[in-house]
C-alpha cells in the first residue's frame, strides 16, 4: 500500500498545484451548471403538473422507466387514485399519462446522473491525491446533502397524495428549491475558492462589496418568494384591470395571507423583484465608476447587469403571456443571476476601505 501511495505522489503534482485546482474546481463548475440544469427540469416538471405522475420513490429500480405495457397501465391505474388525475386530468388516457409521466421521470434521473457526476470522480481525485485533505470532509458532506436534496424532493411529492390536495404544498416546494439552491451556492462558492483561494487586498472596493451583499440578500429573497408564485400558481391572480399583478397592492394588504392570497403573493415577489433590479444596476453602476475596480469586478458588474435586466424582461413576458417556457427561462436565469453576484462577492473577498 506504501508503494501504491508513494507511486501516486510521484506520478501526480501535489494537491495544492495551480493544475489540480483548475481540475477540482472544474468538475464542481460541471456539478454547479448541472444544478442549473435541473433548476429547468423541475420549472418544467412543476409548472407542466407532470409532479405526481410518478408515485413512489424507488432510487434504485426506478432509474429505468416502465418496460412493458403491464407495467405502464400499473403505472397509470396507480395515478388514476389521487386527485390530480380525478379532479384536473378526468378522462385522460394512457397517451396523455405518458407525457405527463416524462418530464418527472426525466427530472428524477437527471439527479440521479449530478450523484454520479460527484460521487465517482470525488472518489478518483481522493485515490490520486487530487484534493486537498482539508476539502475532502467539506466535499464528502456535500455529496450527503445531495442525496438528502432527494429525500426532501420525494417528502414534496408526497404531499400532493393528500386526499384534499391537487398539488404539492407549496411550502415544501418552497423547501425542496431552497435547499437545492442552498446546495449551488456552497458548490458554486468552493469551486471558485479552489481555483482561486488567495485572497487578495483590493482597497477603495469596500462600499461596493456591502452593496454587493445586500443586493445578494434581496435576490435570496426574491428568489424564495418566487417559489410561492410558482407553487400557488399565482401567476394566475395576473389581471391588469384590476390592477393585480401590475404593482398595486391587493385590497386589505397587507393584512391578507401572504401564504394563500394569490394576488398577495405575486405584489411580494414583485415588490421584491424591483428592489433586487434597482439595488443590482446600483452596485453594477459603482463598480464601473470605481476607478479601483479591477477587471473580474468589472466583468461581473457586467454579467449581473446583463442577467438582471434579462430577468426582469422574462419575468413581465412570463406573467403577461402565461408561457410555461418563458417562465422556466425566468426560473433559470435567477440562477444565473445569483451565480454573477456570488462571482462579484467571491472578487471581493479582499476590498477594504
Amino acid at each position: 500500500m506504501s508503494q501504491v501511495a508513494g507511486y501516486i505522489a510521484e506520478k501526480h503534482p501535489p494537491a495544492s498545484a495551480p493544475a489540480n485546482r483548475r481540475l477540482v474546481a472544474g468538475w464542481l463548475f460541471v456539478v454547479a451548471a448541472m444544478i442549473w440544469v435541473m433548476v429547468g427540469i423541475g420549472g418544467y416538471t412543476r409548472d407542466s403538473g407532470s409532479g405526481l405522475s410518478i408515485m413512489d420513490w424507488d432510487p434504485i429500480m426506478g432509474t429505468l422507466p416502465p418496460m412493458s405495457d403491464a407495467a405502464w397501465n400499473k403505472l397509470f391505474a396507480l395515478y388514476q387514485t389521487i386527485p390530480q388525475a380525478q379532479i384536473l386530468h378526468h378522462g385522460m388516457d394512457l397517451a396523455g399519462f405518458k407525457t405527463l409521466f416524462w418530464p418527472e421521470y426525466l427530472h428524477r434521473l437527471w439527479g440521479r446522473v449530478i450523484g454520479l457526476a460527484v460521487f465517482v470522480p470525488l472518489v478518483l481525485f481522493i485515490a490520486t491525491r487530487r484534493i486537498e485533505a482539508r476539502l475532502i470532509p467539506w466535499l464528502c458532506l456535500l455529496f450527503v446533502l445531495g442525496g438528502l436534496q432527494g429525500a426532501i424532493g420525494w417528502f414534496m411529492v408526497a404531499s400532493g397524495f393528500d386526499p384534499n390536495s391537487v398539488a404539492v404544498a407549496p411550502w415544501r416546494l418552497t423547501l425542496h428549491f431552497t435547499a437545492a439552491m442552498l446546495l449551488f451556492i456552497a458548490i458554486f462558492w468552493t469551486a471558485l475558492t479552489v481555483l482561486r483561494p488567495e485572497r487578495v487586498r483590493l482597497p477603495g472596493l469596500k462600499r461596493v462589496k456591502i452593496a454587493s451583499h445586500i443586493a445578494v440578500a434581496l435576490l435570496a429573497l426574491t428568489m424564495f418568494a418566487g417559489t410561492f408564485v410558482s407553487g400557488t400558481d399565482a401567476k394566475m391572480a395576473f389581471d391588469p384591470v384590476a390592477g393585480i399583478g401590475v404593482g398595486q397592492p391587493p385590497a386589505g394588504y397587507p393584512f391578507v395571507s401572504f401564504y394563500t392570497n394569490k394576488a398577495a403573493i405575486l405584489f411580494n415577489h414583485q415588490t421584491l423583484a424591483a428592489a433586487t433590479v434597482i439595488a443590482v444596476l446600483a452596485v453594477v453602476v459603482m463598480a464601473l465608476r470605481n476607478r479601483a475596480t479591477t477587471a473580474r469586478v468589472r466583468d461581473a458588474a457586467l454579467a449581473m447587469g446583463f442577467f438582471v435586466l434579462l430577468q426582469f424582461g422574462l419575468g413581465v413576458a412570463a406573467l403577461v403571456s402565461q408561457t410555461l417556457d418563458l417562465g422556466v427561462a425566468h426560473q433559470m436565469d435567477a440562477v444565473l443571476l445569483l451565480s454573477a453576484a456570488l462571482y462579484m462577492m467571491h472578487s471581493l473577498r479582499g476590498a477594504v476601505r
